[in-house]
């Protein structure tokens, strides 16, 4: 199953949300993944999070839904690692679902440990290293710094490499338990407002009004974060 040549000619046609709901059916009856048939159906499950990951995050809609795609992902993907003729497959799905685990810190330390683990096994096979595992070691280690900061009320000295700052907040566990709730609340409050020009300052202004009188939290959009950007 080649994953990347799949998402190129197959994103527009299939219901993927469809295929998903079959996979999970199916994978109810499986304890563990132990032969081809459920292979397969683990396969496809991680196919399917990936194609609809990737449409919520080009179309910039119900990625909220994202976080959730990534752990059943990982509930199909880390099965399957201990099966030496799945590794490459598991490796190109994983660095194809790689870049829509945002704005969950400690659900992305979860995924890229998985991921180191692909590659570990992977060049342990070929009895061959790459500079993935040390660029995956380094990532991890610049996430967990934040979160522990982030974890013992020390947010002031949290930082990231990102161009444009964002709000150390985001860092917190009550953060990423809510965020994606937060989100869908805010979209659905914005039903039927045009996305257009200046959009994202209606959506910040409401995702505001929502974390503080809904949650209690203080948060300062990228607008407030970054006063010399101007924002369309």
């Amino acid at each position: 199953m080649q994953i990347k040549t799949l998402i190129a000619n197959t994103m527009e046609t299939t219901d993927y949300r469809a295929e998903l709901e079959t996979v999970r059916q199916k994978a109810k009856d499986i304890t563990k993944p132990r032969n081809d048939e459920s292979f397969d159906i683990y396969l496809e499950g991680m196919r399917c999070c990936i194609f609809i990951a990737k449409e919520n995050h080009d179309k910039k809609e119900r990625e909220w839904e994202n976080a959730a795609l990534v752990r059943e992902f990982l509930s199909y993907a880390e099965p399957l690692e201990g099966f030496d003729h799945l590794l490459n497959h598991i490796y190109s799905a994983v660095s194809d679902m790689k870049k829509f685990v945002l704005n969950h810190p400690r659900l992305r330390v979860r995924f890229l440990r998985f991921f180191l683990l692909v590659v570990y096994r992977i060049e342990a096979k070929c009895d061959h290293e790459t500079s993935t595992s040390e660029y995956l070691l380094s990532e991890i280690s610049d996430l967990e710094r934040n979160i522990y900061y982030a974890d013992n009320n020390k947010l002031e000295h949290i930082s990231t490499s990102e161009h444009l700052k964002s709000d150390p907040v985001e860092w917190t566990q009550q953060w990423e338990e809510i965020i994606d709730e937060v989100d869908k609340k805010t979209y659905e409050n914005l039903a039927g407002i045009p996305h257009g020009r200046g959009f994202c300052h209606t959506l910040w202004d409401e995702k505001t009004r929502i974390l503080r009188e809904e949650y209690g939290i203080e948060w300062h959009s990228p607008a407030v974060m970054n006063p010399d950007v101007k924002f369309d």
